[in-house]
């Protein structure tokens, strides 16, 4: 796979069986699940050496991404299942407006060794702090 400078959104194939839903895996180096709390704050990460290939399994989640100079919303939730490819040195964060915990799975791709500043919250741009805000009260 050519590594894509942009934030890519593709469907999520899944099945279900009874009460079991089976979902197709993506490749990956490393698979991660987070748990996102309840919060409007929301910060942006940026990985060097990483691509983030998100998918919500429960609850939803806003997922920002700070790219051309713009901030984007993408709404993702559990009932609509898609698959969100962010690549390397594209901020990217979330925020959780529901009543419970949003469980993402990651399907990392490395290239390269991680570096520690890619877990530290990075500032937001002075020149978006009010688009930030706006993001924030929708």
């Amino acid at each position: 796979m050519a590594l894509s400078r942009r934030v890519e959104l593709f469907p999520g194939h899944a099945s279900q069986s009874g009460s079991t839903l089976f979902s197709q895996p993506l490749a990956s180096d490393e698979t991660l699940i987070a748990e996102v709390h309840r919060s409007t704050r929301g910060e942006l990460f940026c990985h060097r050496h990483q691509t983030d290939q998100l998918l919500v399994i429960s609850g939803s989640l806003d997922l920002i991404v700070l790219q051309e100079k713009r901030l984007r919303r993408i709404h993702l939730r559990e009932d609509e299942p898609t698959w969100v490819r962010v690549p390397p040195c594209i901020p990217h964060g979330a925020i959780n407006r529901g009543s419970r915990p949003a469980v993402v799975v990651n399907a990392v791709l490395r290239h390269g060794p991680s570096d520690t500043r890619d877990y530290q919250p990075r500032p937001i741009p002075r020149a978006l702090v009010q688009a930030w805000s706006d993001l924030q009260a929708a």
